[in-house]
């Protein structure tokens, strides 16, 4: 039986009428497709989540790469094709509220989003500013010939901000020219665009770090939170693939008749494996086809819902390597599955008759 009969007649056990084929057939994409659409609609909100969040912290509040007191124009001509600035850090308070002032220049590239005006005077966040009124008092401890003192401050609202990373950055900070540090404040040179810190150690500049460094307990956390996505992967891996078992299982029982037609033929009985296992997996194509387009759809929807109710604006895009690897995995456990119940089917045949006799 050449190539082609042994594809006619997987086409005919998974799509015909007879025996009710085609509703068995259906079945098993239908339940195939909702269990990889669940869980690659799931990894691609998730995984979102985590980049965007990974993508406003370098953008906002530690970058890429920062030096403490370094030298702008040698690093800037260390990285030419990133955006390198320098900014200073202090503390304050502002009317009693406990804030690290940044300071900053013209160059300054933080991705801070004005409400209106700019750092020219004081730029503090919108929280801050409705929690405020009249005037703003403005309180540093300042160090002047090895003298410490308490400077207290009216200082003019110049302008409101907000940034992607939202209360959990805003809250904390406010925004001053770079000219009105005090001399204590701490120098900074930030890049951003690369975490590559291999010109700076061959330069023997040291005194840097990578955001990773700078956010190591919130690194550490979103680590333990991949691990958490990688289990709920896991265990919809699991779920998904007790649910093929079973239909795997049903499926060849209902095809016993098939099979004993088959035998009679003098079908050998490798082609006939091959014959069903070939008619469940195709079922699984087109499973796989059908989860596609779904989770396709579903991923526009989510996008359109976070963006028009929760206001984000992240990239929700689903991950076709992924969504490869999970096909081929299931594919491959299936095909097994289904060659270990034939097995099985087929001892129990032989136990049968011999108990007849």
């Amino acid at each position: 039986m050449t190539f082609m009969n042994l594809f006619g007649l997987t086409l005919r056990y998974s799509y015909s009428r007879y025996n009710r084929h085609l509703a068995a057939s259906i079945k098993i994409a239908l339940t195939y497709a909702v269990s990889i659409t669940a869980m690659i609609v799931v990894m691609a909100i998730m995984s979102s989540l985590q980049a965007s969040r990974f993508s406003s912290i370098r953008d906002v509040k530690s970058f890429d790469i920062t030096v403490e007191d370094g030298d702008r124009e040698k690093i800037a001509a260390l990285y030419p094709d990133q955006s390198v600035f320098e900014y200073r850090e202090g503390y304050a308070m502002l009317n009693g509220i406990p804030l690290i002032i940044r300071y900053i220049g013209s160059d300054y590239d933080g991705a801070v989003i004005p409400f209106f005006g700019n750092a020219e005077s004081l730029m503090i966040s919108y929280s801050t500013y409705l929690s405020t009124s009249g005037d703003i008092r403005l309180s540093y401890i300042s160090y002047e010939n090895g003298m410490r003192r308490i400077v207290n401050e009216e200082v003019p609202i110049s302008g409101v901000f907000y940034t992607s990373l939202g209360s959990d950055f805003d809250s904390f900070y406010a925004f001053m020219p770079i000219e009105s540090a005090p001399d204590d404040a701490v120098s900074y040179v930030a890049v951003k665009g690369s975490d590559d810190v291999s010109p700076l150690l061959e330069n023997g500049i040291s005194g840097f770090e990578t955001w990773k460094e700078k956010e190591s307990t919130l690194y550490s956390a979103f680590m333990l939170e991949s691990v958490m996505m990688a289990l709920v992967l896991l265990v919809l891996l699991l779920i998904s693939y007790l649910a093929l078992r079973q239909e795997a299982r049903i499926f060849l029982k209902n095809k016993v008749k098939e099979r004993a037609e088959l035998r009679i033929a003098g079908l050998e009985g490798w082609k006939i494996k091959l014959v069903f296992v070939s008619s469940f997996l195709v079922s699984l194509i087109l499973g796989s086809f059908l989860s596609l387009f779904i989770s396709e759809i579903l991923v526009r929807v989510f996008s359109a819902f976070m963006r028009s109710y929760l206001g984000y604006y992240g990239d929700i895009a689903i991950d076709y390597t992924l969504f490869i690897a999970l096909n081929a995995v299931f594919f491959f456990i299936t095909a097994v599955t289904v060659l270990f119940f034939l097995r099985m089917d087929d001892k129990k045949s032989i136990r049968e008759a011999l108990d007849g006799r």
